[in-house]
């Protein structure tokens, strides 16, 4: 297998010489933004949907790419084309998009201009953390850990520091489970990496984009919904409504959607995946032409 390779600051580079400076502000301070998409079949799924969204991203953080939205698109197929001899025909990756503030000395300024950091890069998908998860569910729990109000950072655009999410996900793995985060007022925000649906007397509830990041995945899987003619519903949703979820299910790039088995040990009456949860996932399957969740498993199981 050859080496991948990667897209850093102009250049397209082994992976293994893709370098940035110590005294990046995105390294020192998390001063930078971030999108990531996949591939089905080998081919990206929505890729200019999350181009779109670092953008966003982008002006919120005051952050200048050095190029447009198409040159953007354009220089990552020019990434994927060039990584085609590393990956096997039809496997899955991930493509990641990072843009940073930059910087050189120590104390570059905030507003730095015209030295900022673009890194485009591809990663294998690694299954092994959830592709079991598919057939019998995932186990969750609501964590302490809050998440981030808007007042301080706003959960619409997906920024480099994460470290309130990795808690999470710290406090989680205590229990052996997925975390569900809330926000500062106890309603339901969204995972450490991914948003959180629930299903109660066959309509689909979800957190409103408030305190939550809008996925791309979200707002697919809401399509896919009304597309079969499933009601639902963005709103505040405490503990107590997940406690008696029929079913529950979490969305994002990588997973996809992933049923979930248990909330704070209370099974999902339902089942995982419950059958609402089972005709998203079909749909999605037949839309892409790939049972990425038989795919997933099968790629474990063969290891």
């Amino acid at each position: 297998m050859s080496e991948r390779i990667a897209y850093v600051k102009g250049r397209f580079v082994p992976e293994s010489e893709a370098t940035v400076s110590i005294l990046d502000r995105g390294f020192l301070y998390g001063d930078g933004v971030y999108d990531a998409s996949r591939t089905f079949g080998g081919q990206p799924w929505h890729l200019r949907a999350h181009i779109d969204r670092l953008y966003l991203s982008c002006r919120y953080a005051r952050l200048d790419p050095g190029m447009d939205a198409d040159e953007m698109e354009a220089l990552t197929m020019e990434l994927i084309e060039r990584n085609r001899g590393v990956y096997d025909e039809g496997e899955e990756f991930r493509i990641n998009h990072w843009v940073t503030r930059g910087g050189g000395v120590s104390s570059a300024a905030t507003h730095t201009h015209g030295a900022h950091t673009v890194v485009i890069f591809t990663l294998p998908m690694d299954y092994t953390r959830y592709a079991h998860g598919y057939r019998e569910g995932v186990p969750s729990v609501v964590t302490g850990v809050r998440r981030i109000p808007p007042e301080c950072i706003e959960p619409r655009a997906k920024v480099g520091n994460k470290m309130n999410h990795v808690q999470a996900d710290f406090q989680a793995a205590e229990a052996g489970a997925w975390p569900i985060m809330l926000d500062i007022n106890g309603f339901v925000a969204e995972g450490s990496s991914y948003n959180c649906f629930f299903v109660r007397d066959g309509e689909i509830l979800t957190p409103t984009d408030y305190n939550c990041l809008v996925g791309v995945t979200r707002t697919h899987v809401i399509d896919m919904a009304k597309e079969l003619g499933i009601p639902v519903r963005e709103t505040n949703l405490t503990r107590y409504d997940l406690l008696i979820a029929d079913e529950a299910f979490h969305t994002g790039n990588s997973i996809c959607i992933l049923p979930v088995s248990s909330i704070d040990g209370t099974p999902m009456t339902h089942g995982a995946p419950g059958p609402v949860t089972k005709r998203l996932m079909d749909l999605w399957a037949s839309q892409v032409g790939c049972d990425w969740a038989a795919k997933s498993l099968a790629a474990i199981e063969d290891c």
